[in-house]
């Protein structure tokens, strides 16, 4: 335990070093990095050699993964390389060769992740005029996001890659994002590009139709999302297609909880373990979980079109990518976060502009991104 703490200690260092910007700290990184150290000490001194159980047992799934990579050696091929995540577990191996525990290997990039999603969100609101104060650090790296860095994941290598697709500034590591989540969650890169391409023609809509033309878009693109599901199941199993479950309530019962951050209220108690109290709860205090939908939602629908096009990329992403998951037994929070800190910016940004009639007069033009 006191080995671990201490290579915690030295990480916690390591990413003080990370989060300097320009010279300079964030509170919120100080304070984010002391967190973290104590948290991910705090889980090893409670639960031991279980922590990998902690939560999620993909912690525990992908700590195999790393023991098949020591025991086979690294296999170039298409199949291994994204069935046992190399992009996550050979950094793990670097980082096990000077030394570091494996599994706290692994939240340590998830930390480094958490800091720069952070950077690349606060660049963004920078460059549209806004001064980022700490609470603004809810709408995109709030305490659902610092939560889940300090397991032994890959949901935050996934959010920043899908975060710098909408909000980056380079067009090429925009391409290199959308790659990167090739292999660690397909289906998210095809929601991202169907967005994308949803957009340039959702922008052509007269603006005095613009909400009819968002629910005939959202309808479509839930559609397609829940056919793109029975395909891609079908290429990967050799399943027979079968028609998707679309226009029955479950699936729209889904959808509609996903907006308001309340997905488990449509579960069974096979699905849930917890009472729906208890879930209550948890979502008080990861405040995010709930706030940045809704607040994402109620932006799309007043802001103007031509200021609005980023939201309509991702909203429409957002869209597609529940319809996949409609399809399936598993949607949560957790599987919606790589949506949640763009969503959170755009959010943030649209209710400042909302309630700063200069700011919203100046405001920067949201151009969808580029592929």
């Amino acid at each position: 335990m006191l080995f671990y703490s201490v290579q915690a200690f030295i990480l916690g260092l390591a990413l003080i070093l990370i989060a300097r910007n320009n010279g300079k700290f964030s509170t919120y990184s100080v304070l984010y990095v002391i967190t973290w150290t104590a948290a991910v000490v705090g889980i090893k001194f409670r639960y031991g050699v279980e922590q990998t159980l902690f939560y999620s047992n993909d912690q525990q799934i992908q700590l195999e993964m790393y023991e098949r990579l020591l025991t086979n050696g690294l296999l170039l091929s298409p199949h291994q390389f994204v069935a046992d995540r190399y992009l996550i577990i050979v950094p793990v191996r670097l980082l096990d060769i000077f030394g570091i525990e494996p599994i706290l290997a692994t939240k340590f990039l998830q930390a480094v992740c958490l800091l720069l999603l952070y950077r690349i969100c606060a660049n963004f609101l920078v460059r549209n005029n806004l001064t980022i104060r700490l609470y603004h650090a809810v709408f995109f790296a709030g305490p659902l996001f610092i939560f889940l860095s300090t397991l032994g994941l890959r949901d935050l290598e996934i959010a920043l890659a899908a975060s710098y697709f909408f909000l980056g500034r380079n067009i090429y590591l925009k391409q290199v994002s959308l790659l990167l989540l090739i292999p660690l969650r397909p289906h998210l890169a095809a929601a991202l590009i169907f967005g994308w391409i949803a957009t340039k023609y959702f922008k052509r809509i007269d603006l005095k139709r613009f909400y009819l033309g968002l629910i005939a878009a959202t309808i479509f693109a839930f559609v397609v999302g829940s056919y793109g599901y029975v395909i891609g199941r079908n290429l990967r199993e050799g399943n027979a297609i079968v028609t998707p479950e679309i226009f029955d309530q479950d699936p729209w019962w889904r959808f509609f909880s996903n907006l308001v951050g309340l997905q488990f209220l449509t579960f069974d108690e096979n699905s849930v373990n917890l009472p729906v109290l208890d879930l209550l709860a948890l979502r008080l205090f990861f405040v995010d979980s709930f706030l940045i939908p809704i607040c994402f939602v109620v932006t799309l629908m007043y802001q103007k079109l031509e200021l609005n096009l980023l939201r309509i990329q991702i909203f429409l992403s957002f869209t597609f990518f529940l319809g996949l998951a409609a399809q399936t037994d598993f949607n949560s929070t957790r599987q919606n976060l790589p949506f949640l800190s763009t969503m959170g910016v755009l959010a943030l940004l649209g209710l400042c502009r909302r309630n700063n009639a200069k700011v919203d007069e100046h405001g920067t033009d949201l151009a969808p991104a580029k592929v």
